[in-house]
């Protein structure tokens, strides 16, 4: 391999992590905005962090962030 395919695998390889990085925190936010409505319906940190790849204390902490209490 050359040093032009070596570059082009590097741009493809990048390219590839930057739209999963993105992907990643899309899902996050449509993770968070599911979270929200769970708060809103009476659902607390802690039982939204079961099972959840976050702690409650973070949970708690988004949700504050879009305006829903800690529950």
């Amino acid at each position: 391999m050359g040093p032009e395919e070596a570059g082009a695998k590097v741009k493809l390889a990048t390219t590839r992590y930057e739209d999963l990085a993105e992907q990643l925190e899309a899902a996050k936010e449509h993770l968070f905005d599911a979270y929200a409505d769970a708060a809103r319906k009476g659902l607390g940190p802690e039982e939204l962090a079961d099972g959840s790849p976050f702690t409650a204390d973070y949970i708690a902490r988004r949700l504050r962030e879009r305006g829903v209490g800690s529950g």
